[in-house]
């Protein structure tokens, strides 16, 4: 219909009329660079150390997959003006397959979808039967799959790559979903119930198989448990919030060691959140009250940490979920900053060699 309606426009105006509106209103421009380089390169540690951490970009909006703009398309845009676009306001978590990547929104209850390599845009939040996503917290792939844990719907909504709605489940034994990671070679989800206090296994059909934990302070016990990771060699992480730790498991939910304790220094947490692990087993957690994420090796010690409180690149205002893909990229969804950070995991010059 726009497109009608801007043919009888055009119509209606002389050749030179058309070819000024053309070269006035910068009706095209191609595909820009998703993330363009800052003037000063942002790394962790600061020099003379050698670098580890350094910072790619970000994303908020889809208007930052600047995708290419055509001539007609521009001006529909100037006729008709802009469509309504897609913005993050509360992200909370975020996954990324190589191609696209998919960020879990609370208040909206949406889940968006960002195309990188076509620089498409889309969002999914409907499951049938007028029902949809109403506290999207976190989410996971599991095979080709995106597993969504909704806190309010006491459920696991399943949505195929596409966004559209598969199935779900969990919704007669979870309470309080928060938190969820799938094991490819075992094909088990891992949950945890953050109200139960536990993390309950499910196969890749729905179906619980087991679970592990109960509240306390012992090892393998938890209190308020939030945030998953499952690592390539299928242990399993678990963000231990309100003790103020990590607890690693195997996948058969035996415990293995833990580290963190309640502390305002390096090594301590505050609120453990989002958790994952690089290449070389280095483990990444965020805390949302200190604003930061601290990176620890294999064993628990702590090696360094990036960010601050503020909204400047590299800075970090209740930072949630985060996600670490096999180049090493990390995912960090900047919940109040409104936007998802990238950065990237430097290998040093040894890495190969152990």
């Amino acid at each position: 219909m726009k497109k009608i309606v801007l043919i009888k426009l055009l119509k209606t105006l002389s050749i030179s009329g058309f070819a000024l509106l053309l070269i006035t209103a910068g009706c095209s421009h191609p595909q820009g660079a998703i993330f363009e380089p800052l003037a000063e390169p942002l790394l962790w540690p600061q020099p003379p150390e050698e670098a580890r951490i350094a910072y790619v970009g970000m994303i908020s909006t889809e208007e930052d997959l600047k995708p290419a703009v055509s001539s007609m398309q521009g001006l529909l845009e100037l006729f008709f003006g802009k469509e309504d676009i897609g913005v993050l306001v509360s992200p909370n978590a975020v996954i990324w397959d190589g191609q696209t990547m998919y960020v879990t929104d609370s208040s909206p209850g949406i889940l968006h979808i960002f195309d990188m390599q076509y620089r498409k845009y889309r969002q999914a939040s409907t499951m049938g039967f007028g029902e949809r996503l109403t506290m999207p917290v976190a989410a996971a792939f599991m095979d080709q799959n995106i597993c969504i844990a909704d806190s309010v719907l006491k459920k696991i909504c399943v949505f195929d790559k596409e966004g559209n709605f598969k199935f779900s489940f969990g919704q007669d034994v979870l309470t309080r979903p928060t938190g969820v990671a799938f094991c490819a070679s075992a094909e088990k989800l891992y949950v945890t119930d953050t109200a139960k206090h536990n993390i309950k296994v499910f196969d890749s059909a729905g179906n619980q198989v087991s679970e592990f934990g109960s509240r306390g302070i012992e090892p393998g016990q938890f209190n308020f448990p939030t945030h998953l990771w499952v690592d390539k060699y299928g242990k399993v992480y678990v963000s231990d919030t309100l003790n103020y730790r990590v607890q690693v498991f195997s996948g058969d939910g035996t415990f293995l060691r833990m580290f963190g304790a309640h502390g305002d220094r390096p090594g301590y947490f505050a609120h453990p959140a989002g958790i994952a692990t690089d290449s070389r087993g280095n483990v990444y957690v965020v805390d949302k009250q200190y604003e930061n994420i601290q990176i620890f090796d294999d064993q628990g010690n702590i090696l360094m940490a990036l960010g601050n409180e503020g909204n400047a690149p590299g800075d970090f205002w209740l930072p949630a979920g985060l996600y670490i893909c096999n180049s090493d990229r990390i995912y960090i969804a900047d919940s109040f900053n409104k936007r998802i950070q990238v950065f990237e995991y430097l290998k040093a010059k040894d890495d190969d060699e152990k």
